[in-house]
């Protein structure tokens, strides 16, 4: 079944259902019977991540509800060890193959729905068939009208992390810990370790990680912009460049890796927590708007964003002294077609100077990385 047609299907569908039960609102809820909640987040990693801190507001605020998630089934392995998750629900996609989904769904009788993101006709559909009167979704979705609680958006600079925990505030949730979270099983830390030291020679080197790709080249900072950067890097640290990629994007990290002068380890589509687990042993991580950047910024590894297309207060580092970022997008270019991936020449990347990144290591990160007086220095240069 086409995006188009699933969404018309849906709506016709949902409205028809609604008219014979209408929502009631939320304020009828009776939270101290609440026992089972399912939470739906089935887009991508960096999503996932953003909603790691309204998951733990619930947790923390209601200790006995149980929470499930309804996850991409890419990321399953990166959300399965996160303590305050009952269990971890595969998205099978769209189609036909909604239809076991939705039948496991209702059987297992949730009391609350949570859609922690926009607007995909599947997520409110798969909330729908739970058969809860309550479900708290986004006032943006055009299918609200099947929400009890429809949850607005004022701010257009509110960071990703802040509208996510307004889909549980309603409830009484809230946190003051914004930081993202991100568990890894220590045996996946210690297999990184080993295959480290495997392929570096038996001693672990000061290990950079970057992200040079993304889900789209309009968030490309230039591959020849990070060649000189990872050879300044070793140049000065003796540092060790991890480069992150896919399947998708492998001959592009090779590419950059083949013209790096120090010892490299491409992941080329590793498994997700393996990749995770090597970014645990970054001293720095250097890299695009991208999931592996708030991977990074999860794991507590010192990040630098190169940022472009989003702006900082909504997608970059959100209050930790860990994250800082490089963006000069109003400064060169005011159009908005990159936001629609729709970029001809992504000069607002192109603008991010390799000794601006430099000054940025030198400046922000050395402080972090060795203590006072010690360790090498990085030159400015040009």
């Amino acid at each position: 079944m086409g995006h188009k047609l699933l969404k018309w299907w849906t709506r016709q569908y949902l409205r028809r259902q609604v008219r014979r039960r209408p929502p009631p609102p939320l304020s009828g809820v009776a939270l101290q019977a609440v026992q089972r909640v399912l939470l739906i987040n089935s887009t991508a990693l960096g999503d996932i991540l953003f909603s790691t801190p309204a998951i733990r507001a619930l947790k923390e605020t209601f200790p006995e509800w149980r929470l499930d998630l309804l996850v991409n089934p890419h990321y399953v392995s990166l959300v399965q060890n996160n303590p305050h998750l009952e269990s971890i629900i595969p998205f099978p996609g769209r189609s036909w193959r909604l239809i076991p989904l939705m039948r496991e769904l209702k059987r297992r009788q949730y009391d609350l729905v949570i859609i922690l993101h926009g607007n995909d006709p599947e997520a409110t559909l798969l909330a729908w068939a739970t058969g809860s009167h309550h479900i708290i979704g986004s006032a943006g979705s055009p299918l609200n009208f099947a929400y009890a609680h429809k949850v607005e958006r004022f701010d257009p600079f509110e960071h990703a992390i802040e509208r996510r925990l307004n889909f549980v505030r309603p409830l009484g949730a809230d946190t003051a810990d914004k930081r993202m979270q991100l568990f890894l099983y220590s045996r996946d830390l210690i297999r990184a370790e080993v295959l480290l030291l495997r392929h570096f020679g038996g001693s672990l080197p000061l290990l950079v990680a970057f992200h040079p790709t993304g889900s789209g080249r309009y968030k490309w900072w230039p591959l020849e912009y990070y060649e000189e950067l990872g050879n300044r890097l070793h140049e000065t640290y003796g540092a060790a460049i991890l480069i992150i990629s896919g399947h998708q994007d492998r001959k592009e990290a090779e590419a950059l890796a083949a013209r790096l002068v120090g010892p490299i380890l491409v992941t080329a589509g590793r498994p997700l927590p393996e990749v995770a687990a090597f970014l645990k042993h970054c001293r720095l991580f250097v890299g695009n708007d991208s999931g592996p950047l708030h991977m990074a910024l999860a794991l507590g590894v010192p990040s630098i964003a190169l940022l472009g297309a989003d702006h900082p207060a909504r997608v970059g580092p959100y209050r930790v002294d860990w994250g800082t970022f490089l963006r000069h997008k109003e400064e060169v270019c005011q159009e908005a077609p990159c936001l629609f991936n729709r970029c001809p020449n992504n000069i607002c990347l192109k603008a991010i100077k390799v000794a601006e990144v430099v000054r940025t290591v030198k400046d922000w990160w050395e402080p972090r990385c060795f203590k006072s007086g010690s360790g090498a220095r990085l030159k400015t240069g040009r």
